[in-house]
């Protein structure tokens, strides 16, 4: 159907330009050769930047064409699922431990955001969204996506990243006190790599439990 348009295009462009070259030809016979010279030379003139204007029209759309199908078959590519986890020991309950990481303010102590607090109007619980400001200025915002106090929560990250993730905060009851097992499910586009997934978590995530075992330290002192 397009080739067609473009054929008629052309063929009606064409017969247009013929019937105005005729045109000034009869003029120009008829006594007034320079208004038919004057004709030739605009209907040319107009022609040829019709021609390169559609040219260049004609390449942006096959550009933009060529960039919407790169983005669909990188939106259709599979993505590669990477997961790892990390499990640290306390000698205080689950309860004591949760009671530290679950508010959203928290978080000032234990990892190196300069604010965070709930979202207003989001819910407590399953539904909540916490947001981060960190000290350069950045903001990050997650979402509470499963939880059953005090034993574990599931969170995911509410501001566009270039990958998907999930975060998982489970504590496990010991003689001792209890286990903190942080684990994190990652997608990453088509063509992303992850070397070593287990390792990456650790260097990321170790810092965190060390802190909360150093908080609640200060605080039992």
């Amino acid at each position: 159907m397009i080739m067609f348009v473009k054929v008629l295009h052309n063929i009606l462009f064409a017969a247009g330009y013929l019937a105005i070259v005729v045109l000034a030809a009869v003029i120009s016979f008829y006594g007034k050769p320079e208004l038919g010279l004057i004709i030739i030379v605009v209907a040319s003139a107009m022609a040829l930047m019709l021609a390169v204007a559609t040219g260049i029209v004609n390449r942006r759309h096959k550009r933009a064409v060529k960039a919407q199908e790169a983005r669909v078959a990188t939106a259709s590519a599979p993505t590669t699922t990477y997961s790892a986890q990390t499990t640290e020991a306390f000698d205080y309950d689950a309860q004591t431990v949760w009671s530290l990481i679950r508010p959203a303010e928290s978080a000032v102590l234990l990892t190196d955001v300069q604010r965070a607090f709930t979202v207003p109007g989001t819910p407590h619980g399953v539904g909540e969204q916490q947001c981060f400001i960190s000290r350069d200025g950045s903001v990050s915002i997650i979402e509470v996506i499963g939880e059953e106090s005090p034993w574990w929560a599931t969170t995911r990250p509410v501001t566009p990243n270039e990958m998907n993730s999930r975060s998982t905060y489970t504590l496990e009851p010991t003689p001792a006190g209890c286990t903190l097992t942080m684990g994190v499910v990652i997608e990453l586009p088509a063509g992303a790599r992850l070397a070593d997934p287990q390792k990456w978590w650790e260097s990321h995530a170790r810092p965190y439990p060390r802190r909360v075992n150093e908080v609640l330290s200060a605080r039992q002192g």
